[in-house]
């Protein structure tokens, strides 16, 4: 799925298809980590491997929002995983990676403070 949206610089997602992503011109056929300013492997291939220890370079920039895409589908990891980021303040959002994807590039263009976590 393409997604065409007037954006105010940075990073954005172009495309998003189950077992890849792109984002600003470059494929990607692992989880990322997109935030206005880059976009990084994440080390994680499936929710059910998620734990608490997936989201150090998120608590370290602590977003105002994180969009956390699990894949295909919405499955919701255990609330332990990311209860840290809930007690620093970060709104978690868990959805599908199409819909986490579309989002990202929405807030972003509001330039809301935004990171997406998207499973691939």
């Amino acid at each position: 799925m393409k997604f065409n949206f007037v954006q105010n610089g940075g990073f954005t997602v172009d495309s998003y298809q189950p077992g890849e992503i792109q984002v600003n011109g470059k494929r990607y056929r692992h989880s990322v980590i997109v935030t206005p300013g880059s976009c990084t492997p994440w080390q994680i291939e499936h929710i059910e491997e998620l734990q608490s220890r997936h989201f150090g370079f998120i608590t370290e920039h602590t977003p105002d929002i994180l969009l956390l895409g699990t894949g295909e589908t919405q499955k919701f990891p255990p609330m332990q995983h990311y209860a840290e980021l809930i007690s620093l303040g970060i709104g978690v959002e868990i959805m599908h990676s199409a819909a986490a994807a579309r989002t990202y590039n929405l807030l972003r263009d509001e330039e809301r403070d935004v990171i997406a976590a998207i499973i691939v």
